[in-house]
């Protein structure tokens, strides 16, 4: 699996950036040579379209980014899908829960007590494009190349409006309400991080990072949640999840296998067997006989 940011980061010398209060702006060209791959991020993500277009799915969901348009990430996993004839540019601003979490309290004034969703579930919030956002895009644009570098403290000043002007927006709602909910946290919620990521082939490793714990407390936190060790949790929640899709889709074996998050198919095999009672291909022959009665 890839980590979105720092393949990024660690190659300055390929990719436009600036650093500012622990968050990192990139100027991004992708170089995909592949039309789809696996990626997550530890960081949320503002992301403005230059160019292009790509897909990006989750399971049950896909979004179509395009041109112009600005976008907000959650942490966490997705695929990404690109068309590779037309290439691909954006601005991505990666921005940490530390950061976020006392810059959303700063403006609770603004938007405390309105009426909000209580646990918006979309991974990607698509944001209205309006004349703040446009000026702030072309701001950030300019400053890639600006000599001597922009300071750090005006790309602050300027980036801090710019979430004035994203939470006084109330076509963002959706948005807001989450960034209501992450403020009220003290920490990344463990249970989210793993319920709507387990169907990705992360490591134990990349899953701590995605709650900002190392991974001793990952796995110590873990345990007193789920009552289990995360390596038996993660390859029960995903042979469920293989069930579901074996009633409920026509998706071939091989497929369901790779979006359940299992990479061998003789490994997937045994264990659905040793969980249902039969291997993948004759659990769905049997559902489909009890149908057909």
């Amino acid at each position: 699996m890839i980590n979105g940011y720092e393949f990024l980061k660690y190659q300055p010398e390929v990719y436009k950036q600036l650093t500012c209060k622990g968050m990192t702006f990139v100027y991004y060209d992708c170089p995909q040579a592949v039309k789809r791959v696996d990626i997550f991020t530890n960081f949320n993500i503002l992301s403005f379209v230059i160019k292009g277009k790509k897909l990006l799915h989750r399971p049950g969901k896909s979004w179509l980014l395009e041109e112009g348009n600005c976008y907000f990430f959650k942490k966490g996993a997705f695929n990404q899908e690109l068309y590779l004839d037309e290439g691909w540019r954006s601005m991505n601003l990666y921005i940490p829960d530390s950061y976020l979490r006392p810059l959303i309290k700063d403006y609770y004034k603004y938007y405390k007590g309105k009426s909000l969703i209580s646990h918006p579930s979309d991974y990607i919030f698509e944001l209205e494009v309006n004349e703040m956002t446009a000026d702030f895009r072309q701001v950030m644009l300019s400053s890639f190349t600006q000599q001597p570098p922009a300071d750090e403290e005006l790309l602050e000043e300027r980036f801090r409006e710019l979430v004035y002007s994203i939470l006084s927006n109330k076509r963002n709602h959706a948005l807001v309400s989450y960034l209501n909910n992450l403020a009220d946290r003290q920490k990344t919620s463990l249970f989210e991080v793993m319920e709507t990521n387990y169907m990705y082939n992360l490591s134990l490793q990349e899953y701590a990072k995605i709650a900002n714990r190392s991974l001793a407390t990952f796995k110590r936190e873990f345990k007193s949640l789920f009552y289990t060790t995360p390596s038996k949790w993660l390859i029960n929640k995903r042979l469920e999840y293989a069930q579901l899709m074996l009633n409920t889709t026509k998706k071939n074996i091989n497929d369901i296998m790779m979006e359940c998050g299992f990479e061998n198919s003789s490994h997937f095999s045994r264990v659905f067997k040793d969980k249902f009672g039969a291997s993948p291909l004759n659990y769905r022959k049997e559902q489909v006989r009890s149908a057909a009665l």
